[in-house]
């Protein structure tokens, strides 16, 4: 396998991911994850301070960039995460070669850096880049090494228990001690408030409400969604070639592959990023299909251009809201007051961090919070937020806040008409209380 070949790949990924993350827009869980590791550094412990609905490995990743202003902070943090992601590239080429050998290594890298889901999620502070670094180190290499990259997978969020399960007839004990040492790495947060873990990522996801009723068709248009579908039928091309001489890793990419697709399809919500983690198997069985490829070449260059338009489209997105509301905050709150915003992105942007002082619950996390406070059984995520309860402890920090950003989500998540009994209109959507 040529190296400048691969080089080139890994850098078009990278460009892919470099390029917009300055503009892209800010979304709400990179402000959660952001936020939570910032005053992590500063002494604010997730589960025990705050609510964190994930095992803390991100957390731990991003301290070394935690300590930074946070209107600085959260981007160096976006072009850690794009450097991920041209790590990603560059594994997923070494990983597919060994299997089907060079064409296919240079196949799976190209698919995998124009992958919609991937290009776009590794330019953002989301668990999903980092996942899948830890995944494929875990498929890289044996033993304990193995064990210690499926240990860091299952640190970074639960669904590495689903590669664990996968990597058994791969690894055997070395996949049941990754489990342990996941649970080990995480100790050091979880021993500061147990029952808080417990609650936060346990209870949390077992009893998390619907995102809606989504049909059995819609959930499957998501999963197979056309902007990464090419892919998708080049993987099932690669599959039904390349499956009688699979070799384990290969093996525990198919069962990994099924697993993943039932997991979306049952889950209560299911959004864009989730399907980064689809990237790998697809991509990895898309290199299967390589001979074929390069025989109708043609053919397959303009195939391919569909995800990569998709991915070019994606990266014009844009963050002008957050940035107006940002620019508001700066210039109409005055530093030592405090501001609560149910986006805690727009904080970020303005160079703020959730207020943590005073006698009450640090909310980086509101939606979080407003379901778990809301209680179990609850039907959807819109009766969960309707509940009186899901307010206790967003209204404790709320008592001690002079200042609200009053946008979609305060009035998805409370009600206009709270605000507006609470809170008076000041500037654009920075609201006074009464």
């Amino acid at each position: 396998m040529s190296r400048k070949a691969l080089l080139g790949l890994v850098l078009l990924g990278w460009a892919l991911r470099l390029l917009p993350c300055a503009w892209y827009d800010l979304d709400y869980d990179e402000g959660v994850y952001y936020s939570s590791a910032a005053l992590l550094a500063r002494g604010v412990f997730p589960y025990r301070d705050s609510v964190f609905v994930h095992p803390p490995g991100l957390l731990y990743a991003l301290l070394p960039l935690a300590w930074l202003p946070p209107d600085k902070g959260w981007l160096a943090a976006r072009l850690a995460m794009t450097l991920v992601g041209a790590l990603n590239v560059y594994l997923m080429g070494r990983i597919s070669e060994r299997s089907w050998g060079a064409r296919a290594g240079y196949l799976t890298a190209f698919c995998y850096a124009i992958y919609p889901e991937a290009a776009t999620s590794e330019r953002r502070i989301l668990l999903e880049p980092l996942l899948n670094s830890c995944v494929l180190m875990l498929l890289w290499t044996r033993a304990w090494k193995a064990a210690w990259w499926g240990g860091c997978a299952l640190c970074v969020k639960i669904w590495g228990a689903l590669w664990l399960f996968t990597s058994l007839p791969r690894l055997r004990g070395w996949a049941v001690a990754a489990g342990f040492l996941g649970i080990l790495l995480s100790l050091p947060l979880v021993l500061v408030s147990p029952h808080g873990f417990y609650t936060d990522v346990l209870w949390f996801q077992a009893h998390r409400p619907s995102h809606g009723l989504d049909s059995a068709l819609e959930r499957i248009w998501d999963i197979f969604d056309p902007r990464h579908l090419a892919i998708t039928i080049l993987a099932w091309i690669g599959f039904a070639r390349g499956w009688r001489r699979a070799d384990p890793v290969a093996l525990q990419l198919a069962s990994s592959w099924v697993l993943l697709v039932l997991v979306f399809y049952l889950a209560p919500g299911h959004f864009f990023h989730y399907r980064t983690q689809l990237a790998i198997p697809e991509c990895f069985w898309a290199g299967a299909a390589a001979e074929l490829v390069w025989r109708h070449r043609r053919l397959a260059a303009i195939w391919l251009t569909v995800p990569f338009a998709f991915v070019l489209a994606l990266c014009l997105k844009t963050d002008n809201e957050h940035v107006q509301r940002a620019q508001t905050i700066r210039d109409q709150v005055p530093a030592d007051e405090t501001v609560f915003a149910f986006e805690p992105s727009v904080l970020l942007r303005a160079g703020r961090l959730p207020d943590w002082h005073g006698h009450a619950p640090v909310i980086c996390d509101s939606y979080g919070t407003m379901l778990i406070d809301a209680g179990a059984n609850q039907p959807s995520v819109i009766a969960a937020m309707a509940a009186k309860a899901s307010r206790t402890r967003v209204n404790q920090r709320l008592a001690l806040s002079k200042w609200l950003v009053v946008d979609d989500r305060a009035f998805e998540q409370v009600s206009f008409d709270w605000c507006k009994a609470h809170y008076r209109p000041y500037y654009g959507d920075v609201w006074l209380v009464r």
